[in-house]
């Protein structure tokens, strides 16, 4: 190894440890490796190597690192040396470390502390650093705390201590001359090299070495080295800005001095950042110097600090796995290259040319084909893409002009086919808003199949289809948008009602030139005989799934019946689930689940059929049904027949079906036990259907016989009479119908009361007014007893009515002469209202079960005999009580209270005034809207000879044809698909609030009648529809609401 060059050296000492006693303040670990620095806290080097250590140190977690820094540059003399000794001696005296790292020649002064003996006890790293005379040393320590240079002839090499002390060295080469040499290439003119370095006895070393070396190889070259105790850093500014960087060559190592603030001393440590800032080219022996982008220093020559600190881990893995330190080689770097900072090279005015050939630079820009490389094989990728892309494109140019010829005769062939071929066909030319939304639709071309169904084809052509067919434009256009938005044809069914027949529809939309092709199949028989059958299935599948019947069929050759396993009759074995939906079993598994009493007897039964000894199997019998390991008796009705049988007639296959009955089972068993509680209900249930037999046949008998005979009558007189038959019989069956919906409402607990406030008197005029009508003899009087007071209530006005009318309506029925007087008291908080009569009277013992259901006094009078019952159950709805007097002979006076909750007097409103409309006699347009055929015929038969009418099959189309007629009558059934009544009512009231709107609707509760009054209609006609209550009511609004011209 050459004693000139100038190494830095890396001294790796490795000490076994001996544990000594555990004292105060001491490190109580004793798994861990001791760092001694003999450098500052802040140098770049040793930071480098102890964060080396750290990183694997971390690694190991039952592995520690503790660094002491001997910062020399702070020790000058022996007693503050010897008092680091004493420190550290007495910090780590209870566990000596594995290992001991020694950073610098410094550090091996520590040896003083230890015997000899001791030392060959420990394994030690030693890690020396800076120069190459640190490749020996003096053993005398004043060389270090008075910072002197040590003489060639005076150094002792360091290899001689690696055995007495197990140490391994590792050289941390400074190459002192390769620097040298690097900074006379780059600066061929140099005519002064300036040294910059702290006063540490490692530059003092190094200045001693470059004088004598530049001697050597550039006598003419001035050199001067420069030291904190010198200048200061503002004068080492100033001197090296006013150097000729073209003649001066300037080498860093560091610039660590002490300064004192407030009797306190402390060491400077980054002033070398200042240093770089100056225009001088610098060159440095610290890598940490160069890799800094804006540091300002150029580079150095220096080896690869990365295979270092590889080397540096690895040997220490050596010795921690149980190497002897002496046994392993030293380490020097032989990979030391100059590295430049290329950006700093340029701002300091150099050419990287100027660099030797094998230089290594840093934050150097790439060259164009690097920074382009990825881009320039990407363009040639692209031309050579798009060229294939072109050649491609012209290829397929010529396929598809190929193509379109082969289009057109397909076209051609096309034309010719749709003209010939058996289906409707429509061409129509696709019209849309400016959203692109369908609109309309213009006939393009039809075939001669849509000639002879609809119209010719010069008839169509050119005209839109909302002319044509304007009832079908709705649905068209939706399933057109459909087809556009999908790219895809679209099927649907449709109905024809202009030829009554039905088509599948097949739309194929162009969304490029909006044309669309319309293929109409006829598809009338199938659709009638698939609603047929789909009629018939449904049925079977809901009847069969309501009644939880299980179907099963049993193969008599192969002995396996083939049923549900997802009902409850359980036939797999080990109750575990199976996947598939239907089960063929072994018959004998399937009679192995009978219940033991039963299973005789359906073994005969079955037995039986198969002999030919019965047509029908039908059997009640349980089964022991397996699940989950728990055992279940269940009742199960069974019911087979033949399906097939061979050529001799015997049986084949059997099928049939099983319903489970457990439920039905138990309920007949609790039905056996209601059974006494329930004969009074049945009795009741019986007697009404015998009554309401006999209550709706005999108005029918009459209604039905009558009109028969209507028929065959000329003599006018009799046809008025029959008719009057009918009208009476028509008017007691409604009423019959009435009582019964009364009764369904309070039975199913959905009677709804609807309170208003109401002045009784007013009221009680109006019914005796409506039941003078009633009188059939001028020998009853009909009398309201009004009181002296007017009484005004809140109170359920159409129940209330109901009740008086029924009343007044029985006492008229058995009053032949005398007066019928009703009225009301006040009676505290209620209202006591009566009806009297001087009637027949009701015998004593029929008082009790006079408000009955279908009692009647007389069994040969007119009358459901609910009427009682259900003004009863009102009264009790209501909170009243009612009551009957009578004597047989004289008379009988119906009572019933209400409670009374008094109110202020009603303020009656103005009457609305009602606007005309006036219109020619012959122009007056009556629109009904009525969704059933029936129902129109009969209105029209009613009023086409006094009226022109126009109907409507719906709500929507009904609000369409009033804008586009303007009727001035408007008949309005109010349950229609599409729009019902009262929305089509609410439509039409935005266009005109005075034509005359009328409901008409089979509804009947009194409910109903008040949500039409108060939807905007101005009348309301019950159905069925009474014709002459019809005219009268056209009449009375004609004469208060039109006038005719």
């Amino acid at each position: 190894m050459d004693i000139k060059k100038r190494l830095l050296l890396l001294l790796l000492c490795f000490i076994s440890i001996v544990p000594s006693i555990a004292q105060r303040d001491h490190i109580d670990i004793s798994n861990y490796i001791l760092c001694i620095n003999s450098y500052a806290e802040s140098s770049p080097w040793s930071n480098r190597m102890i964060s080396t250590v750290t990183e694997y140190v971390q690694k190991d977690p039952q592995l520690a690192l503790y660094a002491e820094h001997m910062n020399m540059l702070m020790i000058e003399n022996d007693s503050t040396l010897a008092e680091f000794k004493l420190s550290i001696s007495q910090k780590y005296k209870r566990h000596r470390p594995r290992l001991l790292i020694l950073l610098g020649n410094p550090a091996l002064l520590m040896r003083d502390y230890v015997s000899p003996e001791s030392i060959k006890m420990f394994e030690s790293m030693h890690v020396l650093s800076k120069t190459e005379l640190e490749a020996r040393l003096e053993i005398k320590q004043e060389t270090y705390t008075k910072k002197q240079a040590i003489a060639t002839a005076d150094r002792t090499p360091l290899t001689q201590l690696a055995d007495p002390y197990n140490m391994v060295l590792l050289y941390s080469n400074l190459y002192l001359d390769e620097n040298i040499q690097l900074i006379c290439h780059i600066v061929p003119e140099i005519k002064k090299f300036i040294f910059i370095g702290d006063a540490r006895q490692i530059n003092q070393t190094n200045n001693l070495d470059i004088r004598n070396k530049l001697k050597k190889t550039h006598p003419n070259v001035e050199y001067q080295f420069i030291t904190p105790q010198d200048m200061t850093t503002n004068q080492l500014l100033d001197s090296l800005y006013f150097v000729d960087p073209k003649t001066t060559g300037v080498l860093f190592s560091s610039w660590f001095y002490k300064t004192t603030f407030a009797g306190n001393t402390s060491l400077v440590s980054n002033a070398h950042k200042l240093i770089g800032t100056t225009a001088a080219p610098i060159f440095t022996l610290n890598m940490a110097d160069i890799t800094e982008e804006n540091g300002g220093m150029i580079g150095g020559y220096t080896y690869n600090q990365k295979h270092f600190n590889q080397q540096l881990i690895h040997t220490i893995a050596e010795i921690l796995a149980g190497k002897q330190a002496r046994d392993i080689p030293f380490y020097i770097p032989t990979d030391g290259a100059p590295i430049i900072n290329y950006k700093i090279l340029l701002r300091k005015g150099f050419s990287p040319s100027m660099c030797p050939p094998d230089t290594h630079f840093l934050n150097k820009p790439l060259s164009f084909w690097k920074q382009n490389e990825y881009f320039i094989i990407g363009t040639l990728c692209f031309v050579v893409l798009l060229a294939f892309l072109l050649f491609y494109r012209i290829h397929s140019l010529n396929i598809i002009k190929n193509a379109q010829r082969k289009e057109i005769d397909a076209m051609t062939d096309f034309k010719n086919l749709i003209n010939n071929m058996p289906i409707l066909y429509m061409q129509e030319e696709l019209i849309t808003d400016e959203k692109g939304t369908p609109v309309e639709l213009i006939y393009r071309n039809v075939n001669s199949h849509f000639e002879k169904n609809f119209y010719r084809k010069e008839e169509v052509i050119g005209k839109k289809a909302s002319e044509i067919f304007p009832e079908s434009m709705p649905e068209f256009l939706h399933f057109i948008q459909i087809a556009l938005a999908e790219n895809k044809a679209i099927t649907f069914p449709y109905y024809f009602r202009k030829i009554d027949a039905f088509y599948d529809i097949v739309l194929r939309g162009n969304p490029h030139n909006k044309m669309i092709d319309v293929f109409c199949l006829d598809s009338t028989e199938l659709h009638r005989a698939q609603q047929k059958l789909s009629t018939i299935n449904n049925k079977l599948a809901m009847s069969l799934d309501v009644a939880n019947i299980v179907p099963w069929k049993w193969d008599l050759t192969s002995r396996t019946i083939l049923c549900d396993i997802n009902k409850p009759i359980e036939l797999s074995t080990q109750g575990k689930g199976i996947a598939e939906e239907q089960l063929a079993v072994p018959d004998i598994q399937y009679f192995s689940k009978i219940f033991k009493e039963d299973r005789k007897r359906v073994e005969q039964a079955y037995k039986d059929l198969v002999e030919g000894r019965s047509e029908k199997v039908k059997e009640e019998y349980r089964v022991i049904n397996t699940h989950k390991g728990f055992h279940r008796i269940e009742w199960v009705e069974a019911q087979a027949a033949v399906e097939t049988r061979d050529e001799n007639g015997k049986p084949l296959t059997l099928v049939g079906s099983s319903l489970i009955i457990t439920e039905r089972k138990k309920m007949e068993q609790e039905l056996i036990n209601a059974k006494n509680r329930a004969e009074e209900s049945n009795r009741l249930k019986s007697a009404f259907l015998a009554n309401m037999s006999h209550e709706i046949r005999t108005p029918l008998n009459a209604i039905v016989g009558f009109s028969g005979i209507l028929a065959s009558t000329e003599e006018e007189e009799e046809k008025q009479e029959y008719v009057s038959i009918i009208e009476n019989n028509n008017t007691l069956l409604l009423q019959l119908i009435s009582d019964i919906l009364d009764l369904s409402k309070i039975e199913a607990g959905t009677l709804d009361l609807h309170y208003s406030n109401v002045e009784i008197n007013d009221l009680m005029r109006e019914l005796e007014n409506s039941c003078q009508l009633k009188l059939k003899s001028d020998n009853v009087k009909l009398e309201f007893v009004a009181p002296e007071e007017p009484c005004f209530a809140n109170i359920e006005k159409n129940r209330l009515s109901q009740l008086i009318i029924n009343f007044v309506t029985n006492a008229i029925k058995f009053t032949s002469q005398g007066s019928i007087r009703f009225g009301y008291e006040r009676q505290n908080n209620e209202l006591y209202f009566y009806v009297t009569d001087t009637g027949c009277g009701i015998p004593q013992d029929k008082l009790d079960s006079i408000f009955g259901r279908f009692v009647k006094l007389n069994s040969f009078a007119q009358g459901t005999g609910l009427g009682l019952s259900i003004c009863r159950t009102l009264i009790n709805h209501m909170g009243g009580k009612i009551g009957v007097e009578s004597e047989e002979g004289k008379g009988s006076t119906f009572w019933f209270t209400l409670p009374y909750k008094q109110i202020e007097a009603i303020e009656k409103a103005p009457q609305k005034e009602i606007q005309s409309i006036t219109i020619a006699k012959d122009k007056l347009i009556i629109l009904i809207a009525e969704d059933n055929e029936s129902n129109y015929k009969l209105f029209e038969s009613i009023l086409k000879y006094d009226y022109h009418l126009i109907h409507a099959w719906d709500g929507q189309e009904a609000v369409n044809m009033f804008k586009e007629y303007d009727p001035q009558i408007v008949l309005m059934d109010i349950n229609m698909p599409v729009m019902d009544g009262y929305e089509a009512t609410k439509e039409i009231r935005k266009y005109s609030a005075k034509v005359p709107i009328i409901a008409i609707t089979a509804f009947a509760y009194a409910s109903d009648e008040q949500r039409v009054m108060a939807s905007g209609f101005d009348g309301y006609m019950p159905k069925p529809i009474n014709a002459r209550l019809l005219k009268a009511q056209l009449m009375d609004i004609m004469q208060k609401r039109i006038i005719l011209l």
